[in-house]
């Protein structure tokens, strides 16, 4: 991208709400990047307007920081994973198939937004204490999610034993720390094909039964 290409410039049949609304988008998506790219502490006010290709002044228009605009990436991150994982759900009833589902709908968006992944898990969690409790806060989200899903498996007798909330966290600490690793070695292309041995870990340590025929 050319430095400076296009700033000042803008679709005048839009209106000035849906003009800012564009501009904030574009400039998580550059901040997405260079975070991913440069880090928390390597990341400048110059590099961000750079990459977004706007002004100083449009920038901190909409945040007052590389602070808040890094709040926000994450945010936005973690908003639109929880979401699709859910709507990738509706519709499964099965609660055993639900645990596949989800897995393989959290590391397809892992796969298809590697720079939101190395953020959330890379950068955000490190930038200082608030920002690791956020962190451990939505893991938790997850593993509640997880833990719903097999509580009802339990219920439904698709489980020899009842899942606790400990080892549920554990076990999805887990899934991210895959997830890390491939991001770490440029493999997380694969990731959506290891999902099924990854359910099959979660399934086993409550030792799941198969459906009953018919």
């Amino acid at each position: 991208m050319t430095k400076g290409a296009g700033r000042g410039r803008y679709d005048r049949s839009r209106t000035t709400g849906e003009r800012a609304v564009e501009t904030r988008e574009k400039l998580l998506d550059a901040a997405t990047e260079v975070f991913a790219a440069r880090g928390y502490t390597g990341t400048r006010v110059e590099d961000l307007v750079d990459h977004a290709a706007v002004s100083r002044r449009t920038l901190y228009e909409h945040f007052d920081s590389i602070d808040a605009i890094l709040e926000e990436v994450y945010e936005r991150a973690v908003r639109i994973s929880f979401s699709t994982v859910l709507q990738k759900l509706m519709g499964v009833t099965d609660p055993i198939e639900r645990v596949d589902v989800g897995i393989r709908a959290y590391y397809e968006i892992i796969r298809d937004n590697a720079a939101a992944a190395r953020v959330v898990f890379e950068v955000y969690r490190t930038a200082g204490d608030a920002q690791a409790a956020k962190y451990e806060l939505n893991t938790t989200r997850y593993a509640s999610l997880m833990f719903e899903f097999l509580s009802m498996a339990f219920a439904a007798g698709r489980l020899e034993r009842a899942p606790d909330e400990t080892s549920v966290y554990a076990l999805i600490k887990g899934l991210d720390a895959v997830a890390i690793r491939s991001l770490q070695r440029k493999e997380h292309a694969s990731l959506p094909d290891i999902a099924p041995q990854m359910s099959r870990l979660i399934k086993s340590a409550f030792g799941a039964r198969a459906a009953e025929p018919g």
